[in-house]
């Protein structure tokens, strides 16, 4: 009798848990791998054509000014900018000409974590943080500035030092694509970044935000990582999260926990309700940490805001 009962509960298991699916072979993950990097390294492109380049060093100015070289002085050039000494040693008025001082770092942080595989017709929450990733770290590979990357889950899944060339970037985008994890710890991820950085940096931020902690526990280690570096904070979530079945009694899983859930209709509206409310909450959560924020849906084109943003942060003093 007892193994009957057992039966029957493995069989209620596994129709409420299937088991996952065998590992492909490893050659197989190699060309998932290869195939994804090279989708992505298509739409980053794509997106860098459309002046994307541009406006991110417009938006992320170097440090300050470098002396190049001296050229001969032109009608309606700033005479505060003569040098006298080689004007003096050359007999005629010369100019200093001066560049922009790259050399900043860029840091991407990237959550890895379950519920940013969250999607619909093959293209996740996490699909589309990657693509910005590869976007903004090719922009600052351009501009000669260095790019790093953290990878983060309920805890730091992976990290990669910062250095120039475009290799470099897609180097980071392939190791990115092999991390996940399983839960949110968004206070030991912005905590880990204040460690990590010793200089004053560029911190990119791309996630969905979910997470089980209290929104004060994350925005206080959020406010502290934004005194000291140029934080911008891109949350992607999916507006497929709301749309859960309205009719009948449906199954409803926590990525992140694990844990599933039977809803009926009243509970999958409530969700939807409290899904819209969050979006509102989060941006006014973030934005009083006193960093820059986009939020962005999964599923409509994130070039757009992503470039209006960039504009808006070049129109600043």
């Amino acid at each position: 009798m007892a193994v009957e009962r057992l039966g029957a509960l493995r069989t209620a298991l596994r129709l409420i848990m299937p088991p996952l699916p065998a590992e492909p072979p490893l050659a197989e993950r190699d060309d998932a791998l290869r195939r994804r990097v090279r989708q992505i390294e298509l739409r980053a492109r794509r997106a860098l054509r459309d002046q994307l380049a541009g406006e991110y060093r417009s938006a992320f100015r170097g440090r300050g000014l470098e002396f190049a070289d001296v050229r001969p002085y032109a009608p309606g050039d700033d005479v505060r900018s003569i040098d006298w000494k080689a004007t003096a040693r050359l007999r005629e008025p010369y100019v200093r000409r001066y560049v922009e001082e790259r050399e900043q770092t860029v840091l991407l942080v990237v959550d890895v974590s379950a519920s940013t595989a969250f999607g619909r017709r093959g293209r996740s929450v996490r699909d589309v943080g990657l693509e910005i990733a590869a976007v903004l770290g090719l922009a600052a590979a351009r501009s000669n500035d260095h790019v790093g990357a953290v990878a983060f889950s309920e805890r730091i899944e992976h990290s990669v030092a910062p250095a120039k060339r475009p290799q470099h970037v897609w180097r980071i985008i392939r190791d990115l694509l092999t991390q996940s994890g399983q839960g949110t710890d968004l206070a030991g991820a912005f905590q880990y970044v204040g460690r990590l950085l010793r200089r004053r940096a560029i911190v990119v931020i791309i996630s969905d935000f979910a997470s089980d902690e209290p929104p004060s526990q994350w925005q206080s280690a959020l406010r502290r990582l934004g005194l000291r570096h140029d934080v911008v904070a891109i949350a992607v979530r999916h507006r497929g999260e709301a749309a859960l079945p309205t009719g009948g009694i449906v199954q409803w899983a926590d990525s992140e926990s694990g844990v599933v859930l039977l809803a009926d209709a009243g509970r999958a509206e409530a969700q939807a309700a409290a899904l819209a409310r969050g979006r509102d909450d989060l941006k006014a959560q973030l934005r009083s940490c006193g960093v820059d924020v986009l939020l962005l849906d999964a599923e409509r084109d994130w070039l757009p805001p992503l470039l209006g943003l960039l504009r808006e942060r070049r129109q600043r003093p």
